[in-house]
């Protein structure tokens, strides 16, 4: 069993190398900086951000890293989905290493790319053909997971609201490719994708409010799995603060200025989730310590 589970980090493995190889084989090629934010200006795609090489490699490549033990922390706590069927834990892996892939190859493409060895993303055509690419493999992978999911595994919340979440959560994540898309044929919308995202918020608070105990949807801390007192209180904590700032975050869409709306997102996040996690960790002091 430990062989083979070693053997299943092996692509990982190879993935985690490759942007340093390639960096390494390029070596004086390579020029001092490189671009590392595109934006879309009169239908085209124009560098507005630039960073060293290293610098650009060292930050893709630690956050494919913060993405990876994310994505594997949960198999490896004690105990964890008893549950799940084999079918499950295959498309886990494959999706967890389709997004490690791309994550991983954004930076190798752009190492080759300012060498010349490949067209950069100032091609309108290349960066639209890695935006529908990225659409199409999000939501194969969010489809074939919740349909397993549905089949497979009880469900947290009745078939109605599962349904829903289902249905939101690929609108939100095709809004972000999908703006990208439409940014590079002239059609601005930049406060969609924000907007989108704290409707999906308030909603995901409002029906997770009641869910049931589960090991793949919802406040899924060490504490909120190991007492299902915890998880009820929790969920109900977490959902009135998430259908709060979701709603909050919707209106200051509305209104801010479109600088401040890529802080927005991120703050809401943290907000709910520093809120829940510490909840959830208090409340299990509180009720198993004592």
């Amino acid at each position: 069993m430990k062989v083979n589970n070693i053997g299943r980090e092996i692509p990982f493995i190879l993935l985690f190398l490759m942007p340093w190889i390639v960096y390494l084989l390029l070596g004086v090629q390579l020029p001092e900086q490189i671009a590392s934010h595109y934006t879309v200006e009169d239908g085209k795609w124009i560098a507005d951000r630039y960073s060293s090489p290293l610098g650009l490699l060292a930050g893709l490549y630690v956050g494919a890293i913060v993405v990876y033990i994310a994505m594997s922390l949960p198999a490896v706590l004690k105990g964890a989905r008893p549950e799940m069927s084999t079918g499950m834990k295959h498309w886990l892996y494959y999706f967890k290493l389709v997004i490690i892939a791309f994550m991983l190859m954004l930076p190798t493409y752009s190492l080759l790319a300012a060498s010349h060895k490949l067209p950069d993303f100032s091609d309108a055509n290349i960066a639209n053909a890695s935006m529908i690419l990225l659409l199409v493999i999000l939501n194969a992978f969010l489809y074939f997971l919740f349909s397993r999911v549905n089949k497979d595994m009880p469900k947290p919340v009745s078939e109605k609201y599962y349904k829903i979440i289902w249905v939101g959560t690929h609108i939100v994540t095709s809004a972000g490719p999908l703006l990208v898309i439409l940014s590079s044929q002239g059609i601005r919308a930049e406060r969609l994708i924000p907007e989108l995202t704290m409707l999906f918020i308030a909603i995901c608070g409002n029906l997770l409010y009641n869910a049931r105990p589960n090991r793949y949807m919802g406040i899924r801390t060490p504490w909120t799995l190991r007492n299902e007192e915890v998880w009820r209180r929790t969920h109900h904590v977490g959902g009135i603060w998430s259908f709060a700032a979701g709603i909050a975050g919707f209106v200051i869409c509305i209104f801010a200025p479109e600088k401040m709306l890529h802080m927005l997102t991120p703050a809401v996040a943290i907000l709910i989730g520093v809120v829940s996690i510490g909840y959830s960790y208090w409340l299990y002091r509180k009720i198993v310590t004592h």
